[in-house]
């Protein structure tokens, strides 16, 4: 009873993580500029820490589990950092010019930016 409800559990865990890696994948591909491509990007780690969990689960051999932590962990830590490399040197770039870009507005509607001077 207790393998088979670990069995569906780690099932669940593999097929929420994909999910996850599907709609990130969407995402990059769908999206019209690389910073909100990199965005996208920002599900993949927490889809593969579900698959690796999952997988790691349906083991069930204590040092296997371990080491899946262990891969989630580093997972969790390296792929966040190179999507913020990619999105840092993409920012700048000249080629990225021609790409939208969101206005920054007022609050309120009024465009941002200088004003008129009040009259004397």
């Amino acid at each position: 009873m207790l393998s088979a409800l670990l069995q569906w559990g780690a099932d669940a865990l593999v097929a929420l993580g994909l999910l996850f890696i599907t709609g990130a994948i969407i995402g990059m591909y769908r999206l019209p500029s690389v910073l909100t491509r990199v965005h996208a990007a920002g599900a993949v780690p927490f889809g593969a820490v579900l698959v690796v969990l999952g997988a790691t689960l349906a083991t069930g051999d204590a040092k296997l589990i371990l080491r899946g932590l262990l891969v989630a962990a580093f997972l969790m830590l390296t792929i966040p950092s190179s999507a913020h490399a990619i999105a840092w040197l993409a920012e700048g770039r000249p080629d990225t010019a021609h790409e939208p870009t969101r206005q920054r507005r007022h609050p309120f509607g009024r465009k941002a930016g200088p004003t008129k001077p009040p009259r004397p």
